[in-house]
């Protein structure tokens, strides 16, 4: 929206603008340090007009310009560093600049000099100063130019040699300079707001575009119907222990659990059923085993565990913590075929090391085979490969 081609001023929340304020509170103190410092010296500059326009009053000068605003100014200087809020700072900044123009007028109603009128003319750079040199915000800047303009044409009649005449020239030259001032004042303002939202907006959207990478970077290591991890996560966990754990890499047991008659379960009950009976298998083996072993989802009705720094006595029982744990769960299953007429697993478990290519697809091999072995002694069982000889472990 605008209003006479100037462009709203955005609106921000309460959090917003103190947002708003604490980013640019630094770099703000340090542009108010330079705008003091060279108001404050084109201001003493001044001091060279009043010798030259003003002979009669230069001793009261001297004590306005030096004796009096130069002390302010410095404990401004020091408010400025100070740990004060910003806004406060500007509006410390803007009664200096009041003080220093109300001083100026003090000089020049004063003076008895011809000089006096064509001097006044310098009032335009009070309002400057307030506006475009410290930059302040619209809102300070347009009561600060009120006070500003009430004063000058307060003081203008007591000028000597004053006129209605000079009165109305004057103010052709120092109403522009408000309106103008005021209108860069207000476009500053709106600029520095809309830059930040347009910051906190990419910022958000940075966030966003984070968070769902994280999200996508998730998802493509997870299983979508057990949450467990997939080949991609395995895979990825294995690359963590070879890079991080080189030592503990070096005693791994691996565990390959196969849901016993899934199939038959699978047409007896229907692929719900089915879906179903996996999600509660993996959450029933997730906490049967350490939270710092590895378990996902092989493919199917198969699921790989990897315990890193672990032994072959541990394989055996963390072999049968699965296959207690499924079955437990009282999953009933009477199309087994056997006398287990409940969901049961089989599982084949391997010790040995994965530093090296290769040694995972070696492991995974014999555990395979300690699997088959318990699948071929009647399921339910679990298996642990001692190389070419299997350890039995039955229900």
């Amino acid at each position: 929206m605008r209003w006479l081609g100037l462009p709203a001023r955005p609106r921000l929340s309460a959090e917003q603008y103190a947002a708003f304020l604490e980013y640019r509170a630094p770099l703000r103190s340090r542009m108010l340090r330079a705008a003091v410092f060279c108001v404050l010296t084109f201001y003493l500059s001044c001091f060279l007009f009043d010798l030259w326009l003003l002979g009669d009053v230069t001793v009261l000068s001297a004590v306005l310009r030096f004796a009096v605003i130069v002390p302010i100014t410095i404990g401004l200087f020091a408010y400025i560093a100070g740990n004060h809020p910003i806004e406060k700072k500007e509006i410390a900044a803007i009664l200096v600049a009041l003080l220093a123009n109300v001083c100026w007028c003090i000089i020049l109603v004063s003076s008895s000099s011809p000089g006096v009128l064509t001097y006044f003319y310098a009032a335009t750079s009070f309002q400057m100063a307030i506006t475009i040199a410290a930059a302040s915000p619209f809102r300070p800047a347009l009561r600060a130019s009120i006070f500003t303009f009430c004063l000058n044409y307060s003081a203008i009649w007591f000028l000597e040699g004053v006129t209605p005449s000079y009165v109305i020239q004057h103010l052709a030259v120092y109403m522009p300079t408000v309106i103008m001032t005021l209108l860069v004042s207000y476009q500053l303002e709106v600029e520095a707001l809309t830059s930040h939202l347009q910051m906190e907006e990419n910022e958000a959207l940075k966030r966003e575009l984070s968070r769902q990478n994280k999200d996508l970077a998730r998802l493509s290591v997870t299983d979508p119907l057990t949450r467990l991890s997939n080949r991609r996560g395995t895979e990825m966990e294995l690359s963590r222990l070879t890079g991080e754990s080189p030592d503990a890499a070096s005693r791994v047991v691996l565990l390959v659990a196969d849901v016993d008659h899934f199939k038959a379960y699978n047409d007896a009950y229907g692929h719900g059923a089915g879906d179903d009976c996996l999600k509660r298998v993996a959450r029933a083996m997730r906490r049967a085993l350490p939270i710092e072993a590895h378990l996902a989802r092989h493919g199917g009705e198969e699921f790989v565990a990897i315990l890193a720094d672990a032994d072959q006595d541990m394989a055996a029982a963390l072999a049968e913590s699965l296959r207690r744990a499924v079955r437990q769960l009282g999953i009933a299953h009477a199309h087994t075929g056997d006398r287990n007429q409940h969901v049961t697993i089989s599982v084949g478990a391997a010790c040995g090391t994965i530093q090296h290519e290769g040694d995972f697809d070696r492991l995974l091999d014999l555990a395979d085979r300690a699997l088959y072995a318990a699948k071929a002694d009647g399921r339910n069982s679990w298996r642990v490969s001692l190389n070419e000889e299997t350890e039995r472990g039955v229900a």
